[in-house]
């Protein structure tokens, strides 16, 4: 019997061992099972926040741009665009995002960064660090007292910098608004006189340089226009004139398209010549009856720009002087030549400067501001002595003689015609002496075309990005004398910023074109910009913050 009790409790307790054993291998087959599951849960959870931190970087870099208050970098909306995008991706408890840019010092600035960000500014780039934290629950391994686990992403979104090229109009047509009227030249619009005068014109203090209107209206919408876009240090701006710039009132320039800055970083020096520019001041007339536009004083008195040249033979009593008269050396619209120079400017031509050298990942844009039609080109090397002063067809010498619809001087009266500078000659007879010769129909606006083809397509995959602005009735008087080719519709952007359209005016179609379709038969997938029509300077703000707004979004493309 005594052999059979020790035996009941030994078996007794081998089961309670037993149990014992299966209850801990169950916790363990828990554990396990719980470890494989939230671990799972775990990689998921991070993929996630991985994805959102990501897009939340991306995010953030778009909003690399000054604030417009204080000039800085903006980090609160940086902060708030991550955290917006973490919000959209549903990623809950949500915590310390932490946001660092190049403009951080020390170990908080990334290891992607410019080591050198002074001395070679040319590699800067807009880098954005978003690093985020998530508290992410557990469902089995809670038995073990491990409720959840802290994760920590960061990931690195990049805005790519801007290289902006500003074409701008300077010829006389910008002071024709000098003494108030809106159209026309009066003795209150002496370039000589408005470029030099100083006037406190935006209200800050101080003396700017110039009171030629519409052209310190401009300068002024241009200066806000950079400040608000341009972070300086990492982006660049360039400016070209259409024509050449006086240094002061003595000064008699020519007429050429100009690049005044090439791609520069440096703040002071943009602002600076952005605030300098000057209209087209030509020489005054004094009867010689030399080539190219002269200012035009009555008794001492300033009258209008003046095409002294063409004036003098068209009004010859000997009819073979008239049938002569040649206007090419006068106009001074020369937007080809300024689209010319742009292309100079991307490629790093205009200046030896290595900061002033491509940037093959920045977005290239070209903002132009014209306020009439393209009248002026440069001829190519091949071609200069056939048409030294430009493309200029002798069927639009004597335009008023010609039957509707009318060109203009050295452009047709079909604005969407499109030719070649190597299309066949054609027929012409010279209205007053009748004689017949073959002539080139290749006109200024053609010259611009091309020239904005080379441009928009000159960068590899995306191309350049341009954008057109037409100031003033010049450009938005729709052409009375028959229709053109095709039609055109434009936006208007009033000064309310309500959006409206209309027909194409004269100027338009070339503008139109520029910003809209320029290159696309060379480059298929440029990133085209658009067109605005500003019947008066007053609408150039709301105009240039849409178009500030639309750089921005492309920036992080």
């Amino acid at each position: 019997m005594k052999q059979s009790s020790e035996k009941i409790r030994s078996r007794r307790s081998e089961r309670g061992q037993a149990i014992v054993l299966i209850a801990a291998g169950f916790i363990g087959l828990v554990a396990m099972v719980g470890l494989v599951t939230d671990t799972g849960l775990v990689l998921i959870e991070y993929g996630k926040l991985k994805r959102s931190v990501d897009s939340a970087a991306v995010a953030a870099a778009q909003e690399f741009r000054p604030d417009p208050d204080t000039g800085n970098l903006n980090m609160d909306a940086m902060v708030n665009a991550a955290r917006s995008f973490l919000l959209i991706n549903q990623i809950e408890n949500v915590r310390d995002v932490v946001i660092h840019t190049c403009e951080d010092t020390g170990e908080d600035r990334p290891d992607l960064c410019n080591p050198d960000p002074e001395g070679n500014p040319i590699a800067n780039r807009k880098l954005v660090e978003v690093t985020a934290k998530s508290d992410v629950g557990l469902a089995f391994l809670r038995v073990l007292g491990i409720n959840s686990v802290e994760l920590t992403v960061t990931s690195i979104g990049e805005a790519s910098t801007i290289d902006l090229v500003l074409l701008i109009d300077t010829s006389g047509s910008m002071a024709y608004e000098t003494s108030g009227a809106l159209n026309g030249a009066d003795p209150g619009d002496d370039p000589r006189i408005c470029n030099a005068a100083q006037a406190d014109s935006d209200l800050d203090g101080d003396l700017d340089p110039g009171t030629c209107q519409p052209m310190r209206a401009v300068q002024n919408v241009a200066l806000d226009f950079v400040d608000s876009l341009i972070y300086f240090g990492y982006d660049r701006v360039s400016i070209i004139t259409m024509t050449q710039q006086a240094a002061d009132i003595s000064d008699a320039v020519e007429r050429d398209p100009t690049v005044v800055l090439p791609l520069e970083f440096d703040e002071n020096s943009i602002l600076f010549h952005l605030d300098n520019l000057k209209v087209f001041q030509p020489r005054i007339c004094d009867g010689s009856n030399l080539p190219g536009e002269c200012l035009q004083y009555i008794s001492g008195t300033y009258n209008k720009p003046y095409c002294e040249i063409y004036e003098s033979a068209i009004g010859h009593s000997d009819p073979g002087v008239r049938a002569t008269a040649d206007p090419s050396s006068c106009p001074s619209s020369n937007i080809g030549g300024m689209l010319a120079l742009a292309q100079n400017v991307f490629s790093g031509t205009a200046s030896p400067d290595p900061n002033s050298q491509p940037r093959a990942d920045s977005l290239w844009v070209t903002g132009l501001l014209a306020s009439g039609p393209a009248n002026a080109s440069t001829p190519s090397p091949a071609d200069v002595d056939d048409y030294p002063y430009g493309y200029c067809p002798q069927n639009t010498w004597l335009f008023f003689l010609m039957p509707d619809p009318k060109p203009k001087w050295c452009r047709d009266a079909y604005p969407s015609n499109e030719r070649s500078a190597a299309s066949p000659l054609v027929s012409y007879e010279n209205p007053i002496s009748h004689e017949l010769m073959d002539i080139s129909e290749y006109d200024a606006e053609d010259y611009a075309r091309d020239m904005a083809d080379g441009l928009a397509a000159l960068k590899t995959r995306t191309g350049v990005t341009i954008y057109t602005i037409g100031l003033g009735e010049n450009v938005g008087t729709i052409q009375a004398n028959g229709s053109p080719a095709v039609t055109c519709e434009v936006e208007v952007v009033d000064a309310m910023g309500v959006v409206s359209t209309r027909q194409c005016g004269e100027a338009e179609y070339l503008l139109s074109y520029i910003a809209r379709d320029a290159g696309d038969a060379w480059l298929p997938t440029i990133n085209h910009g658009d067109y605005f029509y500003a019947p008066t300077d007053a609408y150039l703000r709301n105009i240039f913050e849409i178009i500030a707004q639309n750089i921005a979004t492309k920036i992080s493309q």
